[in-house]
């Protein structure tokens, strides 16, 4: 501690002035140093502050444009879900389910029902027949173990794939129905006089597809063709089906079928 007041030599005055110089130069640089940091603090908060609104923080990348991986959003790295379904040929579902009840003298399914003709007396539940479900059915014999069918049931189309309306629906269930493996023994088989057109059943629109199987060979005396009717509509329980597969050149079948399509109805 300093008591009172000190001499100095004039040499010492002349290093003073140094001393002070260098305190001069040291205040600069310790200015400039305090700028910079004040300069770059205020940069990189302009830098990395939060944008307006709350919205995410700038995020870095690396000189070759590489976005940082870690700030890569999920969205970005997420796998796309496939969505494409693909149609099959045919489709049915796996397990056949009857949701209808037969009312008194009539089969139901989907939402159509018909009177069975009396010599249709064997009953049948799940059918071959594309896209339906909830089918009942009736079938007569003919010979051996070929029998004519007819049955009404609701149409169900292949997930993910759109239905495609009651035409459509109509020819392709008939296509189906041609190339399902039913026809035993016979050989040549071919499909003919296939005939689409648009109908009107109490008061339900829809299409009805009719064609007829030809064999070049039969083990059936009977009959050596059959014709297959498939009448798609659109009911108030949704689009349903009535099919007939009847035995040509037998005649009370014949008259059997065209009594069961006269007898068909909606579900009030």
């Amino acid at each position: 501690m300093h008591t009172g007041p000190q001499y100095t030599s004039p040499q010492q005055q002349a290093g003073g002035n140094g001393g002070r110089g260098a305190a001069l130069l040291i205040g600069v640089i310790a200015f400039a140093v305090v700028f910079l940091l004040i300069v770059g603090v205020t940069v990189g908060y302009l830098v990395l502050r939060p944008q307006g609104g709350g919205g995410p923080a700038v995020t870095s990348s690396s000189a070759s444009g590489a976005v940082d991986p870690e700030t890569t959003s999920a969205s970005e790295t997420e796998s796309p879900t496939p969505t494409d379904v693909v149609a099959e040929r045919c489709w049915s579902p796996e397990r056949s389910e009857r949701t209808s009840t037969n009312p008194s003298g009539k089969l139901r399914g989907g939402g159509l029902q018909f009177i069975p003709p009396a010599l249709y007396d064997l009953r049948s539940g799940a059918q071959i027949t594309a896209y339906s479900n909830d089918l009942q059915g009736a079938q007569a014999l003919v010979e051996g173990t070929w029998y004519s069918t007819m049955s009404v049931g609701a149409i169900q189309w292949q997930p993910g794939i759109e239905y495609p309306g009651a035409e459509v629906a109509s020819q392709t269930i008939v296509d189906c129905y041609f190339s399902a493996p039913i026809w035993g023994e016979t050989t040549g088989r071919s499909l003919d006089d296939e005939i689409t057109e648009p109908v009107t059943i109490s008061g339900m629109p829809g299409y009805r597809t009719t064609a007829v199987v030809n064999f070049t060979y039969s083990p059936m005396e009977k009959t050596s063709a059959t014709e297959l009717v498939v009448v798609v509509l659109e009911t108030d329980q949704g689009p349903s089906l009535f099919v007939t597969e009847t035995a040509v050149g037998v005649p009370e079948h014949e008259e059997a079928a065209d009594q069961a399509y006269a007898s068909l109805t909606g579900i009030s």
